[in-house]
């Protein structure tokens, strides 16, 4: 294992081990989280996990070559070179590859929590049994599951240009589901949040929280038809979550499959309505470099409802012709095909004041907790499919009157966004990428005018 404070120093005797003359970057990644899973209302899976991984990208002749390994013994970094090596001799050729930024000044200083990151099993065993507690308090018979995750990651990035910097990053998230299960098909609620500070999160809240969605009711089948929809929190992080790679994503805006390909410079949503990438703000799970050891920026995607443009990292930006942005993935990335991508997605807080005034400026219209099982159907026009779960309701005159069945919808999130007519001014945090943060998105409740169902369930 490579502590934080001694990663500098062994990238760069990592970086000694090339042959002179060389162009390469390297990062060392380092994760320590405590995950306690629970289920029937008793934590069963409690699992503590550290992990540390090496990423080194050679670059001969604007060929560039990745290779990672958990082998951080000198024999194993001396095979990572060895293979790099190799294979950027016969990789294709990048010409627009600009090279490794130089220059070794400090990241900016972003929040971080010690606390969340030094809590200890023990610690987290006791937050996640309040957050049982607190779903057990709203639901007497209700059956909870879920998980809580707390730690840290940190990123330590060096490149033969002089470029040598780090950065750490804590996080918190949890996810509760209540059922009832003496009802068939049991009603389900949930419940979902993340901080960068441990203590800013209220664990019987976000449990009380979850059992509140619960149905009381059996549900009503609902038509499968277009209707005014309130999309809470959750439901919002998600869509958001699917257009920062649909609309925002560099290959995508360069290749020209973006969904926002014709749109930039355009509106896409309403008058008032921002969504920025800021990795910077306590908003989001905040951290300081991407994965190429820049500086994340603060980008405006959505500048008062006009499309304004993607996010790059220094392939994108130099195909463009413009600044990266600081928001390059790994460069050995699965979904590296997306380029960059958003990864702390902010939106401005709008004028309702509260979830409950939201309710009663909707006549008639569908309350939805989350969407479940979501997946692309058309990406140059954000079409996506998915289904509702966790508490879906009808609402009647302003007030929520009944759960109903849950419903499929197929529908584009850019039509969804134009039709925002009202989101609310509290914001909440989410994790949707992974269970580990890699992608957040802050999100307040949105109510829209325009949302499709096209198949309805039984359940």
């Amino acid at each position: 294992m490579v502590g934080y404070d001694d990663a500098e120093t062994f990238l760069a005797r990592l970086l000694e081990l090339l042959p002179v003359g060389s162009a390469a970057d390297v990062r060392l990644r380092a994760s320590e989280f405590g995950t306690m899973r629970f289920a029937n209302g008793h934590i069963h899976q409690p699992h503590l996990e550290r992990l540390t991984e090496l990423s080194l990208r050679v670059a001969i002749d604007r060929r560039l070559a990745t290779v990672t390994t958990f082998d951080l013994s000198r024999s194993g970094r001396k095979e990572a070179v060895r293979r790099a090596l190799a294979l950027a001799r016969v990789a294709p050729e990048e010409p627009k590859f600009p090279g490794f930024p130089g220059g070794g000044s400090r990241p900016p200083v972003v929040p971080y929590s010690a606390a969340t990151a030094r809590a200890t099993p023990e610690e987290q065993g006791r937050w996640a049994a309040r957050l049982i507690d607190g779903a057990r308090s709203s639901v007497e018979d209700g059956r909870v599951a879920g998980v809580a995750h707390i730690g840290e990651t940190w990123l330590a990035v060096a490149n033969t240009a002089g470029r040598s910097v780090r950065t750490r990053r804590s996080i918190a998230a949890a996810r509760v589901l209540v059922e009832r299960p003496s009802q068939d098909p049991p009603p389900s609620g949930w419940s979902e949040a993340a901080h960068f500070d441990l203590r800013r999160l209220d664990p019987e809240a976000l449990g009380r929280e979850a059992g509140e969605t619960l149905a009381r009711q059996a549900p009503e089948p609902l038509a499968p038809d277009r209707y005014r929809v309130l999309l809470s929190g959750s439901a919002t992080a998600t869509l958001l979550s699917e257009l920062g790679h649909l609309g925002f994503g560099a290959r995508g805006a360069e290749e020209g499959w973006s969904a926002l390909t014709r749109r930039w410079g355009r509106r896409v949503a309403p008058e008032g309505f921002t969504l920025v990438d800021d990795a910077r703000s306590p908003l989001s799970l905040p951290q300081g470099i991407d994965q190429e050891g820049l500086s994340k920026r603060r980008t405006v995607l959505i500048d008062d409802g006009i499309a304004t443009g993607p996010v790059l990292d220094l392939v994108t930006a130099a195909r463009l012709g413009r600044r990266p942005t600081g928001h390059a993935w790994p460069p050995e990335a699965p979904w590296g095909e997306l380029g960059a991508t958003p990864q702390n997605m902010i939106v401005r807080p709008g004028s309702a004041r509260s979830l409950e005034e939201l309710i009663r400026e909707t006549r008639r219209g569908v309350l939805v907790n989350r969407f479940h099982y979501v997946r692309t159907v058309d990406p140059a026009r954000a079409i996506l499919t998915g289904m509702t779960r966790d508490g879906t309701y009808r609402i009647e005159r302003g007030e929520v009157v009944a759960p109903v069945r849950n419903l499929r919808f197929t529908e584009s999130i850019l039509t969804a966004l134009a039709g925002a007519e009202l989101w609310g001014r509290e914001l909440r945090c989410y994790a949707n990428s992974d269970e580990r943060g890699a992608v957040s998105v802050t999100a307040p409740a949105l109510l829209t005018r325009a949302f499709r169902f096209t198949s309805a369930t039984v359940f």
